[in-house]
């Protein structure tokens, strides 16, 4: 179940040159113990930054925006000129090409008033968020040249599903000392609007740095380097389809390429394209492709992070991909903790269509469906370094006192703006956790990696099959990253719910062999109509315990049911 509850500068990568990986010009190791030895190719981030331009005081700071619209004129795609800010909060379709904009002026203690009518412009930012009561919204400055804190845009998001408010900031900062991972700067944001009636107060945001060539340059990097963000991205060989490129590695068609992914920066996409037809080849090893696309250190770091945060959501999106200029690495960037420091709570001991989904979304499981994720997780020894990692990471970063500190700081920050209104009209829930109860969720977290993650990842049930009077039931085989052996149950019903009286055939402990699984079955064990087949793995330590159901979908007459197919005996 998932329960919502330094002042050193470390050099940047080349970001023009491809680091290689010849061993012979890895440097020495700094601590030969650590499960993070360092390779050229390894990313790191500028901590001064956090520091700078404003962002080493942590309090709450107000923004003032005064809008500057006529309300005279059509407010349509082709002509914004009579939209005003009603149509800005009611624009709440994310897909659409209609995104409004309005004039408005923008000021801050550290952004003076400048005098002009109007000097950027806002819209509406997020995704699900925009049917929420309280809107996100999206600053951009009108000069280039002049930038509030070195940055263009303000992200200034509401989370309205976050009771706390300071998940994502929380979050970003404790990952800005982690290495191996590049964050993102935040500011806890006031916003008041005058909209002609004098200010107004939009109560408490939290801005969050904008990833774009700005972001790159920040850091030292070529702003000219890939970065996209996943919008729908699980690394499937599918997807390739709507990544289509021309010769000079720029997109087809815009529009399909970013319901994938979105480009941030870059103009070159030659490289994603041979990254992922590299890992969808068939004569490479994962392994091979991981070494030259991929910085194992990065990676392993990303997915840690992740587990002992409670991130559920960095599976098919929330997170970028950095393609420095001239290199073949990718790097993973992290993205939108709001729903972060979740506890991994076991799934119940039940076959419902709700625990089985709960089921297939804990641990490691959760990973299954990202065709990279999953191949990572198969790799020798991957549990392992996991552990060590989150061993490593806990003990230097994510620890007790760096989370109480920093939790108890943002949520007194936060307090007067929760329970005042507007906010309080639409957060009862707010409370000021004390700061010990995050740390006390990554302490769990870190727990549960090593404890209770030998949930299988799930086998696939493929359409049963009827050949020469046998019914073959067929299936990818599941897995245990944590190293156990695998066995099987094969349940045949009638019925979709699986009553004990439905239940026409069943084989338990069915021995794992290999990737690919079958079963036969004499088709006169099957009576003529409609049958389903319910497949379920088990771990050889605990089978009772650690079980998983097949990642196999049926809807009917509008439930989904997991880990069910449906097929008709003759």
């Amino acid at each position: 179940m998932i329960e919502l509850p330094h002042d050193i500068e470390r050099p940047g990568l080349n970001p023009g040159i491809d680091p290689g990986t010849d061993p012979g010009t890895d440097p020495e190791p700094e601590n030969p113990n650590s499960v993070f030895q360092p390779h050229p190719s390894d990313l790191s981030d500028n901590l001064q930054l956090y520091q700078q331009d404003g962002y080493a005081d942590q309090n709450t700071i107000r923004v003032d925006l005064r809008t500057a619209t006529s309300g005279i004129g059509p407010c349509v795609i082709d002509d914004m000129t009579g939209c005003t800010l009603a149509d800005v909060i009611a624009d709440i379709n994310p897909n659409d090409d209609f995104k409004v904009d309005i004039p408005v002026h923008f000021s801050s203690f550290d952004y003076p008033n400048d005098g002009l009518i109007s000097n950027a412009e806002l819209r509406q930012r997020g995704g699900g968020t925009r049917n929420a009561p309280q809107k996100s919204f999206r600053l951009k400055l009108d000069d280039s040249d002049r930038l509030w804190r070195t940055e263009r845009h303000l992200q200034l998001n509401k989370h309205p599903f976050e009771s706390k408010r300071i998940r994502n900031k929380l979050s970003f900062d404790l990952m800005s000392e982690i290495p191996h991972l590049l964050s993102f700067r935040t500011q806890f944001v006031n916003l008041w609007i005058d909209n002609g009636q004098g200010p107004e107060d939009f109560g408490l945001f939290t801005h969050v740095e904008r990833a774009d060539k700005r972001y790159l340059e920040r850091r030292s990097f070529n702003p000219d380097g890939n970065l996209y963000k996943a919008k729908l991205f699980r690394f499937r060989e599918n997807e390739l389809n709507s990544l289509l490129i021309d010769s000079e590695g720029d997109p087809v068609n815009t529009s399909i390429f970013e319901t994938v992914l979105e480009i941030e920066s870059g103009n070159d996409h030659r490289k994603l394209i041979e990254m992922m037809e590299a890992l969808h080849d068939p004569t490479r090893s994962f392994q091979s492709v991981l070494d030259q696309y991929f910085n194992e250190n990065n990676v392993l770091t990303w997915i840690t992070v992740n587990l002992l945060l409670g991130q559920y959501d960095a599976v098919r999106h929330n997170y970028f991909l950095y393609n420095p200029l001239g290199s073949d690495k990718f790097y993973f960037l992290p993205w939108d903790y709001d729903t972060s420091f979740i506890r991994h709570i076991e799934p119940e001991d039940d076959l419902g269509n709700s625990a089985l989904r709960t089921r297939l979304e804990y641990g490691y499981a959760n990973g299954s469906r990202n065709y990279f994720l999953s191949s990572y997780y198969k790799l020798p020894g991957v549990h392992e370094k996991i552990i060590d990692a989150a061993d490593e990471i806990r003990q230097n970063y994510l620890t007790d006192l760096a989370i109480t500190e920093r939790a108890d700081h943002y949520g007194s920050a936060v307090a007067t703006y929760a329970t005042s209104e507007p906010d309080s009209l639409y957060n009862s829930f707010f409370s000021e956790a004390p700061g010990v109860q995050f740390a006390a969720t990554v302490a769990d977290n870190h727990l549960a990696i090593s404890n209770r993650f030998s949930y299988p990842l799930p086998p696939v049930l493929d359409d049963p099959a009827l050949v020469n009077g046998q019914w073959q039931f067929s299936w990818q085989s599941a897995y245990d990253v944590t190293g156990n052996s695998i066995s099987y149950d094969l349940d045949i019903a009638t019925s979709v719910n699986f009553e004990p009286d439905s239940i026409v055939v069943s084989i338990t402990d069915i021995s794992d062999t290999g990737n690919s699984m079958s079963q036969s079955i004499a088709d006169n064990q099957l009576s003529t109509g409609t049958h389903y087949a319910r497949l379920i793995a088990r771990a050889s330590n605990e089978p009772m315990r650690f079980w998983q159901v097949a990642d196999n979908q049926l809807e009917s007459d509008g439930t989904v049911y997991y880990g069910v197919v449906e097929f008709l005996s003759p």
